[in-house]
């Protein structure tokens, strides 16, 4: 019963995160300024261009040959023989769970038991060692810090570049 669960986890439970997290996302988004979710978006795309970032230098920095290779054991799902740092589910989860914190940090408490319940499953599945998953949720906490310090500069840039209906700021007084 519990190789089910965490198969089903291990696989699966990222797109049930993913949905939950666009379900929260518009919702709270919906509910707030055009100028609020305009910055949200800025923060947000840097956050997820940032992580993918990292996490290609982490895979080229660091090479860690996945659990069922290094132990010779079958694997509870199956998966590639690659590199398995950094972990993709993990990156993913984190990000998801980052996105909906910068909208609304009660709301993104339920993602942050769902990132740790796959970082968990994908270890317990025997496809990531736990360096993989750790090294995943340091590189979305760092994408997220440099995202935050950079964002006033890309609102800066891209404000006077989109029309007013796209960021949300008021009409220029004349």
């Amino acid at each position: 019963m519990l190789s089910n669960f965490t198969g089903f986890a291990a696989n699966y439970l990222i797109f049930v995160d993913l949905l939950a997290a666009a379900v929260v996302i518009a919702y709270a988004a919906y509910r707030r300024p055009r100028r609020f979710a305009f910055r949200w978006a800025v923060a947000a795309c840097a956050i997820l261009l940032l992580s993918y970032v990292f996490a290609q230098l982490g895979a080229a920095a660091y090479n860690d040959p996945r659990p069922f290779v290094v132990e010779h054991t079958q694997p509870l799902v199956p998966h590639a023989v690659d590199n398995g740092f950094p972990s993709d589910h993990a990156l993913l989860a984190g990000a998801l769970f980052a996105l909906v914190a910068l909208i609304d940090i009660p709301l993104s408490l339920p993602f942050a038991l769902l990132a740790l319940i796959i970082d968990l499953s994908r270890v317990d599945a025997g496809v990531h060692h736990p360096i993989d998953v750790v090294g995943s949720s340091i590189f979305v906490a760092l994408a997220s810090v440099v995202a935050l310090l950079i964002r006033p500069v890309l609102v800066r840039w891209l404000v006077p570049r989109l029309p007013r209906w796209i960021t949300g700021e008021p009409n220029p007084t004349t």
